[in-house]
């Protein structure tokens, strides 16, 4: 994947209150299908044996939703409805209020773990924008995907959020990313990512991500976050 200015190089995610009282059900409301839009409102296993699906019948499964961080970042969240990894290419246009173009970006991710949801930001979100337009196309990997061989736990130590992934398979897991994104309420502030690499089998990749900041590098509240697993595989080489 793209790597970012302030991350290293992003299923199962977790719900968890600030005080550490969470459970394992919420996850964010996507709609639409592998195509979607939205407002800035801001003010498992490798499939390798598995029959090939067309990337059509793949993306009739794919939904996706956006929402504007503090720092003024979209983070783009996908659910990957289908019974088999897919990688994914999230690419998204911005607009004015005329509905002119005033930016773009894009991510691609690998082995997106079966019925897997997650979160990634868009890095070169313009600075001032009013619409935007995801696009999400999809392809089943021909790499090997490991979220269903994983053990996520997370803890907020009051300085940042510790994340920790095992790697329950017998095999060495070449990249695992992870992300956290931050609320106030339903609210969307903040979004964080890390990435490890070369996790071996019965090891755990450990993360550490620094709370939320808006444009003036001001701290932001929030008051709950959710953990995502982005990416888990090995290449297929």
């Amino acid at each position: 994947m793209k790597k970012k200015l302030l991350s290293l190089l992003v299923l199962t995610f977790v719900f968890i209150a600030v005080t550490g009282c969470g459970n394992n059900s919420a996850k964010p409301n996507s709609t639409g299908s592998n195509t979607s839009s939205g407002t800035n409102t801001n003010n498992n296993s490798s499939n390798s044996k598995t029959p090939q699906k067309s990337g059509a019948d793949l993306e009739k499964n794919i939904k996706s939703s956006g929402a504007v961080t503090d720092l003024g970042k979209l983070v783009v969240f996908v659910t990957n409805g289908n019974d088999v990894p897919v990688d994914m290419e999230i690419e998204v246009e911005f607009y004015d209020a005329n509905g002119t173009i005033v930016g773009s970006d894009s991510e691609d991710l690998q082995a997106v773990g079966a019925k897997a949801d997650i979160a990634i930001d868009m890095w070169s979100t313009p600075d001032s924008f009013d619409n935007y337009k995801i696009y999400v196309d999809v392809k089943q990997t021909t790499n090997y995907s490991y979220f269903d061989k994983l053990e996520l736990t997370h803890n907020n130590n009051g300085k940042e959020i510790a994340v920790q992934v095992k790697n329950n398979s017998n095999d060495t897991i070449e990249y695992i990313t992870v992300s956290v994104v931050y609320y106030q309420g339903d609210k969307v502030v903040g979004y964080e990512e890390g990435i490890q690499s070369d996790i071996k089998a019965g090891r755990s990749g450990n993360f550490t991500l620094d709370f939320p900041y808006n444009k003036r590098y001001d701290d932001v509240h929030f008051d709950n976050y959710k953990v995502f697993i982005t990416e888990a595989y090995s290449y297929n080489w």
